[in-house]
């Protein structure tokens, strides 16, 4: 399988093969060039770019997909790989495909004779073909979609734990307890519905949201959804650490509310499988005789709470559907304690 290399939403050469088949026609093949005609290259060049070979216009090119881990170069940059790659290719029609080019590099890559793809916007393989047309992007659609658990936990980490502006998604992952790939899906999910941009720093990607977190909260919040993925009666005479307190339990330590007769908690619905499965705790079908009321939640209470209790933000979420009219009315109370 071809190395995947991710640009927004569709990785580079995908965009290629898309933007081709627009131009020509057809879908173009493109198949990976054997090791032996990559093994003599600078590694600087086998790290930059990813060949291909295709059949464009009747005739063979080899393609060279720039990685978006690299600052983009000077024509004259670009003009030597040309030359270096054909030569260790056996003089093969170099092309290079760029993520995106500014129009004045466009201008002194066309003057250095360089050919290049720009998916999507531009090409420029003389005398075979010439695209230079201002392709303007259609404006991004905004995805109406709920969130999934891993993406409300960052966001809502970032608006209430650490501001997560700037900061690579490398270094997110191990704050937030995802892998990096998940970390690639929740960036997406962020950008596609507008709540954040993605831009890049060196080699990185950073996300960006806007200052103003009330804001944000607002508009997020017809996308967000209740942690709890089930809520469980269970005998459990002691509980703590790491479950926090929840529910009405939480809302009363925070607002007018009563508390109700039995505590509720919020385990990790992982962790929650684990424990009654080592009978740290046994569910209880008639509420009278249980201890606890548990929920379990499709993410960590821990990674947003403060080792007591859930954050404010979740916790509202949790309660947020209640048909109960005292309920409500304390919630928009737990709004305005939130520190935004």
């Amino acid at each position: 399988m071809l190395k995947q290399f991710i640009l927004g939403m569709k990785p580079l050469e995908l965009r290629l093969q898309d933007y081709l088949e627009d131009l020509v026609g057809e879908r173009p093949a493109l198949e990976r060039l054997p090791a032996d005609q990559t093994d003599s290259l600078p590694l600087h060049l086998r790290e930059r770019y990813h060949l291909v070979r295709t059949r464009l216009f009747g005739r063979p090119w080899i393609l060279a997909l720039s990685s978006p881990d690299w600052e983009p170069g000077s024509a004259l940059e670009y003009a030597d790989h040309v030359s270096r790659l054909s030569a260790a290719t056996g003089g093969g029609a170099i092309v290079v495909v760029l993520p995106t080019v500014p129009s004045w590099s466009r201008n002194r890559l066309v003057r250095a004779g360089v050919p290049f793809i720009v998916p999507g916007r531009q090409m420029f393989l003389p005398p075979y073909a010439v695209d230079l047309r201002e392709h303007m992007p259609s404006p991004k659609k905004v995805s109406a979609r709920p969130l999934t658990p891993a993406a409300q936990a960052v966001f809502l980490r970032h608006l209430l734990k650490e501001n997560l502006n700037d900061l690579p998604l490398r270094e997110i992952a191990p704050k937030t307890g995802y892998s990096a790939m998940m970390m690639t899906k929740v960036k997406h999910e962020l950008e596609s519905g507008g709540l954040c941009e993605v831009t890049r720093r060196g080699r990185s990607l950073v996300l960006q949201f806007p200052t103003d977190h009330r804001l944000l909260w607002e508009k997020a919040e017809p996308r967000l959804s209740s942690p709890v993925r089930k809520a469980h009666w269970v005998r459990w005479p002691t509980p703590g650490y790491p479950a926090l307190v929840a529910g009405i339990t939480a809302l009363s330590h925070r607002t007018l509310i009563e508390e109700d007769s039995r505590p509720t908690y919020a385990l990790p619905e992982a962790t929650f499988r684990t424990n009654l499965e080592r009978g740290l705790f046994h569910g209880c079908p008639d509420p009278s005789e249980a201890d606890v009321l548990l929920e379990a939640w499709t993410y960590n209470p821990l990674l947003l709470g403060d080792n007591k209790e859930v954050d404010p933000l979740s916790l509202y979420l949790s309660l947020r559907d209640t048909p109960d009219e005292r309920v409500r009315q304390q919630l928009e109370s737990l709004l305005e304690q939130v520190p935004w």
